[in-house]
């Protein structure tokens, strides 16, 4: 600058310094700019008021309000590193689309224009784009500063601003949420200057550099900060909540004290790799949850929320997933309705192809060599089939694949229980294994030892007295005039071994005996010839009786 330059910019000084006398009472004054949000600009040498008014004012004339309000008593003698304070409302605002990160289900978004469609994954969202998002879909943005945003399912937010201010150095960020949950990470690089707001029905959350969380109905908000702290504000009152904090604003009415958050759920029990659909977890109780939110989450940098789902109790199941690595968030609500911190644990879900539906023969059988029997999947050209005396699957007794859905095994099977499972080939894939079935063979009642007893005819009644059967067994009895029991004389059954048959003449018969089970099923026959006793010849005892006489 020439000397010459210099005393015409003193004289202009002065002269504008006797202007705000005269109008000073049409100036805000500094208690009321310093009500404002405003931003802090820290001054580097060869800084001077008015050069900073034209890079960053919206009027550049207005650099005399920045002296009044900073009570610089000389415009060309400002301090290098000090503060110089600027209402935000003063600054040069430029438009900071918001980006879309991540996209899930169906949202949709209204801009300014009101053209109504689907959002894309590409899209930049200006200052009056509208939000909505459906059941079980969610959309991440991001803003200028970096501060990144979840809009959780059944939500509405309306992008009031989003600009950049003061040559890109402070982004102002203000949000409407008409309803559902954000999930917000505001500032991380902790720029100075940068304004966050998330607007409710019934409170404004204001935040520099932190995480929380909103929620808002047109009857009540809730707020929960994680980290950093966020200043709630209602009904002309506000409550700063630190980490791990929130709190409740009715409608009308001035938020509630700051309590503590829930403690993350424990998830160390949890599998660390799933093999199977639906994808289920339990999660220990928290003493004060009366609810709980879990949360599938693609595992890469930028994570999107696949599924979501809100319990009474913490049993969770998620039916369609697709395989590959997730990152499951769980965490409990209290009786508020605020959501406590996070667990979070990495998962691996690999349950394609699916396992068939082992379908025969059941549990137990009876024949030694019984068809395995499974439901075709489609899709899949191959099985692997496994069967083992154990169901860990060390002593293997079987393993085999097969295009069949159907395998008998090779050898018989021994008295006792084995166990076998199915997986699915798709190409080179081989899928999980089905849950391990137990299969008990147990042999059938062998026929019974019948030729000990002794059979007694008298008064045209047949008896005789059997081994006592095994436990749970009875006999079944036919007598027949013919070994394949086609000329039944009589027929039934005994619990204890004793048989009772009347009315039989004394005649050769056939006695077929077999062990029953309960359920009826039965053995084989063992089958014997009973003679019928000699006839008693009245004549040969005449001849007789002289020779008894002697």
């Amino acid at each position: 600058m020439s000397l010459l330059q210099h005393f015409r910019l003193r004289a202009l000084t002065a002269g504008l310094g006797g202007l705000l006398l005269l109008l000073g009472g049409l100036l805000p004054a500094a208690g009321a700019a310093a009500a404002q949000p405003e931003w802090r600009y820290t001054l580097r040498p060869g800084d001077t008021l008015i050069g900073l008014a034209q890079r960053y004012l919206a009027r550049p004339a207005d650099w005399p309000r920045v002296q009044q309000l900073n009570r610089i008593d000389d415009p060309y003698r400002l301090l290098p590193g000090s503060a110089l304070r600027i209402p935000l409302a003063w600054l040069r605002h430029k438009p900071a689309p918001a980006s879309v990160l991540a996209l899930s289900g169906e949202v949709r978004v209204t801009l300014p224009d009101q053209n109504e469609r689907a959002l894309r994954p590409d899209d930049l969202l200006p200052a009056g784009s509208v939000l909505t998002t459906a059941a079980s879909s969610s959309v991440s943005l991001r803003f200028a500063d970096g501060s990144q945003l979840l809009l959780r399912p059944q939500a509405r937010l309306v992008l009031d601003t989003v600009s950049v201010t003061a040559g890109g150095g402070m982004v102002d960020t203000r949000l409407r949420l008409q309803q559902g949950r954000v999930e917000i990470g505001a500032n991380p690089r902790r720029a100075p200057g940068s304004r966050l707001q998330v607007i409710t029905p019934s409170a404004v959350a204001a935040v520099r550099g932190t995480q929380f969380r909103v929620e808002a109905d047109t009857a009540i908000s809730r707020s929960e900060t994680l980290e950093g702290a966020v200043g709630l504000s209602a009904a002309g009152r506000q409550v700063k909540l630190a980490a791990g904090q929130g709190s409740v604003a009715q409608a009308g009415q001035p938020p509630r004290p700051p309590v503590a958050l829930l403690p993350a759920p424990d998830l160390h029990d949890t599998p660390v790799r799933i093999d199977s659909l639906p994808l289920r977890f339990n999660v220990p109780t928290l003493p004060g949850a009366s609810g709980w939110l879990a949360q599938v989450l693609t595992d890469t940098a930028e994570p999107v929320v696949v599924l979501e789902q809100s319990r009474a109790d913490p049993a969770f199941s998620f039916a369609d997933v697709p395989d590959g690595r997730y990152l499951l968030r769980v965490r409990a609500i209290d009786a508020l309705g605020l959501q406590g911190r996070d667990a979070e644990h990495s998962i691996e879900l690999d349950a394609r192809p699916f396992a068939p539906l082992l379908t025969a023969p059941g549990a137990r059988v009876r024949n030694t060599m019984p068809t395995l029997q499974w439901s075709a999947v489609v899709g899949v050209q191959r099985y692997r089939v496994m069967l083992a005396r154990d169901a860990a699957f060390q002593t293997v007794l079987l393993n085999q694949s097969t295009t069949r859905t159907s395998i008998t095994p090779d050898a018989p099977l021994a008295a006792g229980t084995v166990y076998w499972r199915v997986a699915s080939i798709e190409g080179d894939d081989q899928g999980p294994f089905s849950p391990v079935q137990p299969l008990t063979y147990d042999p059938l009642p062998g026929a019974p030892e019948i030729n000990s007893a002794a059979p007694r005819f008298a008064d045209q009644t047949l008896t005789l007295t059997l081994p006592p059967p095994p436990a749970g067994l009875h006999y079944e009895l036919v007598l027949a005039r013919d070994a394949e029991r086609r000329d039944v004389v009589w027929q039934g059954s005994s619990p204890q071994g004793e048989m009772r048959a009347a009315p039989v003449k004394p005649e050769t018969l056939y006695l077929a005996a077999r062990l029953v089970e309960a359920d009826g099923t039965a053995g084989p026959y063992a089958t014997r010839v009973i003679e019928a006793p000699p006839r008693f010849r009245w004549e040969l005892l005449l001849l007789a009786l002289p020779l008894l006489a002697l």
